[in-house]
């Protein structure tokens, strides 16, 4: 019962939730699962190492998916091929069940997540600061 109300709490945070918001949801469950699949292989629990490692990857896919290359120029183009290279080393790390493809790419994931924080904190210090002004 107790996880059912945890899971329609999840799901309303999702409908809810401002882009950028999901965005960092995104990078935050990339890194939970990649996280959890290197626990799982360094224990040797194959089936849930599997399972996290295919979660990560959806989650790669769906950044991927919603890349603008029309607004985000090189940038997006940029994003894109790092995406690509977090998902072949998923692909990787699941064939070979080897920690060392997480490892090379977790703390990119990390940074992104990071990055954009800091990008969508300053977005809502300068919205607050332009409702200020015309207070």
């Amino acid at each position: 019962m107790q996880g059912r109300s945890a899971d329609q709490y999840k799901q309303m945070q999702i409908k809810t939730a401002s882009p950028g918001k999901l965005l960092l949801m995104l990078y935050q469950g990339a890194v939970k699962f990649m996280k959890l699949a290197k626990k799982n292989i360094k224990e040797g629990k194959i089936e849930e190492s599997h399972k996290n490692i295919i979660k990560a990857q959806n989650i790669i896919l769906e950044l991927q998916s919603t890349l603008n290359k029309e607004q985000g120029g090189q940038i997006a183009v940029q994003l894109e091929s790092l995406y690509d290279y977090i998902y072949r080393e998923l692909i990787q790390a699941n064939l070979n069940k080897n920690t060392k493809h997480l490892d090379n790419v977790i703390p990119l994931v990390e940074e992104l997540f990071v990055t954009y924080k800091e990008i969508i904190i300053n977005q809502n210090s300068g919205e607050e600061k332009r409702v200020n002004v015309g207070v």
